[in-house]
């Protein structure tokens, strides 16, 4: 499972921006909590649609936790979320935020 966590971590980064993202009033950990909810949830059964009806029900403190929190659905539910379990979805999801949150 390592690797594969590696090679999605590494897949991710090839995929984002070099610059760091806003997060609103969230933080990286919230990102990787969010992220394990969301693989225990597809691994329970829920679709994907489900998961991103969801979304319009919640509260966020900036309109741009939406759109992070829409791009964590769309990831876990495509090829990359595929051999990851619900720790792993949290903790590669995390350390992309928080890769992305530092310093250059």
């Amino acid at each position: 499972m390592r690797f594969t966590a590696a090679a999605l971590l590494y897949a991710f980064a090839l995929t984002s921006t070099a610059a760091d993202y806003p997060l609103g009033t969230m933080t990286c950990t919230d990102i990787g909590a969010f992220a394990s909810e969301v693989m225990a949830a597809k691994k329970a059964g829920r679709s994907k649609d489900d998961a991103l009806a969801a979304l319009e029900t919640r509260t966020y403190g900036d309109p741009v936790e939406k759109r992070n929190l829409t791009d964590v659905v769309e990831i876990l539910y495509g090829n990359l979320g595929r051999n990851l379990g619900v720790q792993s979805a949290g903790a590669v999801l995390k350390t992309d935020c928080e890769t992305g949150r530092q310093p250059k």
